[in-house]
């Protein structure tokens, strides 16, 4: 018995590119998570990341001003300033890649 299998090659650079194009347009997404103090109102992420959405304590907050957060950008890093200090809760934000 003979078997054929015909199969096209896969390029690896190919989709080592394809990978790369997903991430620089914000695809890559990360969770990054602080612990409340009750006193601290900013929190700073990671360099090349912008926050997607913020939790506290397990509850989704509002972004913008008059909600419950803002966030700032100093060319960067992105910084959520919180309106009122979160407890002594974990504080959770999914973040998406910048390019």
């Amino acid at each position: 018995m003979t078997v054929y299998i015909e199969k096209e090659g896969q390029n690896l650079r190919e989709e080592l590119a394809a990978l790369r194009a997903r991430v620089a347009v914000g695809v890559a997404q990360e969770a990054f998570w602080f612990s409340g103090t009750g006193a601290q109102t900013a929190f700073s992420l990671p360099r090349g990341w912008k926050p997607k959405f913020v939790y506290v304590d397990g509850a989704l907050r509002r972004p913008d001003t008059g909600e419950d957060y803002t966030v700032s950008f100093d060319g960067f890093i992105h910084t959520v300033n919180f309106a009122v200090a979160p407890a002594t809760v974990d504080v959770g934000m999914i973040c998406v890649r910048e390019a």
